[in-house]
């Protein structure tokens, strides 16, 4: 049995052509998207499109970003708010979704597989079992496992982090699989992860795709993201040319100065970014 999961795809075209392409090279048996599908990226519903054409039969799970636009679309931002412009890139892609908004509500946030070959067994979530925001990276210590692991399984993977681990703990194999769109490893490869199951044993590979950066970081202009998606498409956008995180820092460093109205979020990107400089 070979199993091809991927993940944190964030509208990114040519970086998910690549991958599907390498994984119809590998031929699995199935295909779980792993959540963050959607959001923080130009061509959300074109990358959705893309996989249900290539890969019909592929299982899709919700990550933070589903959960985003959702909450978007069901409880709209208050125009008075200091963090309005947070959610401009979010409330974008809701615009490009269009009614493919209430395929995503049928996603679900585990799969879990009991008695496979040999009574093996699979938990998958975008998170970890304590949400989909909540992830496991090589910083996880091993006292936080447990919760974070639930009910033990022969394998557990997870994504959410953007950056790939493979892992051992008590017995179990911890795989995430990384980021296909925005990896953050400063590694600018697309990443997922291909899991076989033999012999009622499992062996994962994280497995890195060259694709057509330029493409996509020109795709952030052509699709109107920059222009149109508020302040943080910016931060955005340099993630991807850098594979490295930027929204994680600002916001730890702003977030509560703009709730307070000390400073707009336009400014304090601004600031951001001139202190990179």
């Amino acid at each position: 049995m070979k199993i091809a999961i991927l993940s944190d795809i964030h509208g990114n075209v040519p970086a998910l052509t690549a991958v599907l392409e390498d994984i119809e090279r590998w031929r699995p048996d199935q295909v779980i998207v792993n959540g963050d599908l959607v959001s923080r990226g130009p061509y959300s519903l074109e990358c959705l499109r893309q996989l249900q054409t290539r890969f019909p039969q592929a299982q899709y799970l919700t990550g933070n970003h589903e959960t985003y636009v959702l909450r978007c679309v069901d409880e709209p931002a208050d125009p008075d708010s200091p963090t309005l412009d947070i959610d401009r890139f979010a409330d974008w892609t809701v615009g490009k979704l269009g009614t493919a908004i209430e395929e995503i509500r049928a996603w679900g946030d585990h799969l879990d597989l009991t008695d496979l070959d040999e009574g093996a067994s699979v938990h998958i979530t975008h998170g970890s079992r304590l949400g989909n925001r909540d992830g496991i990276s090589a910083r996880t210590a091993d006292e936080e496992l447990p919760s974070k692991l639930g009910k033990p399984r022969d394998l557990f993977v997870g994504s959410h982090t953007h950056k790939p681990l493979l892992r051992q703990f008590e017995g179990r194999l911890v795989v995430n699989t990384g980021s296909v769109g925005q990896p953050m490893d400063d590694d600018a490869r697309a990443s997922y992860g291909r899991f076989t199951l033999q012999g009622g044993q499992w062996r994962a590979e994280i497995t890195r795709v060259v694709y057509d950066k330029a493409q996509a970081e020109q795709d952030f202009i052509d699709s109107g993201f920059i222009a149109e998606a508020g302040p943080l498409a910016r931060l955005i956008h340099l993630e991807l040319q850098q594979s490295h995180a930027h929204v994680g820092p600002w916001r730890r460093s702003y977030l509560d100065a703009i709730k307070s109205g000390e400073i707009s979020v336009a400014d304090s990107v601004e600031t951001y970014l001139r202190s990179l400089a």
